[in-house]
């Protein structure tokens, strides 16, 4: 008993005392007693390794909440469009979990306009959206470079690029406007400088609905050129020969601060990419 007051930093009375009254509290003796030594009873040895494990689990929550207040563990909200699936999303969490394992994403597939309301909601903590943004809400913006536009078509086994008058002859599969009022409208204004009337035969939200409506001969669509890296039955991805596209913008947003500190780790990890302006 003297010597685990001594490890323990105290006097060997008010050490006695603890464990006289954790025994009454228990209902149970610790130890024998005998000949001034000390050795666990059965009911010692099976509570020292609760003791033991108590003490670990302690530890353990006071790393995760200290590592939680610095940023460092929890979970992370992300939202994302279509079009971040396919190489600048996969990046993020590749350093996420390289950088800091305890934080836990979760991703949630949304529109530009829905994780706006969801920001605004602290629904989400950050997004991957195309910008322009519809919106007067104060946000931290980092925009990557914008992506080329190429062409989805029905698989035709031909491998040359096509033209606006190729794509027009299928008709559109078109995102709606109102998810990206500013792009839609120079994308139709292309077709309609080049003096093509093109129709929109079916809107789809999502890049994935998009292909599938491709595939199904229902026409053709213009997605982002790293849409590429998906490998889609049905579909042929071709270069626009005769023509400049307006460019497809991508963004990370989030509120400026004051914010969690979890979303600042995960916000120097977007600044610390160099495809990041």
């Amino acid at each position: 008993m003297g010597r685990a007051a001594l490890r323990l930093a105290m006097a060997q009375p008010p050490l006695s005392q603890s464990i006289a009254r954790l025994e009454k509290e228990l209902g149970v003796k610790l130890f024998e007693r005998a000949n001034r030594r000390l050795t666990l009873t059965r009911a010692g040895a099976g509570f020292v390794e609760e003791a033991r494990a108590s003490v670990l689990h302690a530890d353990a929550a006071l790393h995760v909440a200290r590592a939680a207040h610095d940023g460092e563990a929890g979970e992370i909200r992300i939202g994302f469009v279509s079009a971040a699936l396919y190489e600048h999303l996969p990046h993020l969490l590749s350093r996420l979990r390289e950088k800091y394992p305890d934080i836990h994403p979760k991703l949630i597939e949304m529109s530009t306009n829905e994780q706006i309301a969801a920001l605004s909601r602290s629904e989400i903590d950050i997004g991957f959206v195309h910008t322009p943004l519809g919106t007067d809400q104060r946000l931290d913006v980092h925009d990557y470079p914008a992506e080329d536009l190429i062409a989805v078509l029905p698989e035709d086994r031909r491998t040359h690029g096509v033209t606006l008058t190729d794509i027009a002859r299928h008709g559109l599969i078109m995102f709606p406007a109102a998810q990206g009022p500013s792009l839609h409208a120079r994308i139709m204004d292309t077709f309609t400088r080049a003096g093509l009337e093109v129709r929109i035969v079916q809107e789809a939200t999502r890049a994935l609905t998009m292909l599938s409506l491709v595939a199904a001969g229902l026409g053709a669509a213009l997605l982002p050129r790293s849409t590429q890296h998906l490998v889609f039955q049905g579909v042929r991805y071709a270069a626009i020969a005769d023509v400049s596209l307006p460019a497809w913008p991508l963004a990370v947003i989030a509120k400026r601060r004051p914010r969690p500190a979890i979303v600042d780790s995960v916000w120097k990890l977007l600044e610390a990419r160099p495809d990041v302006s």
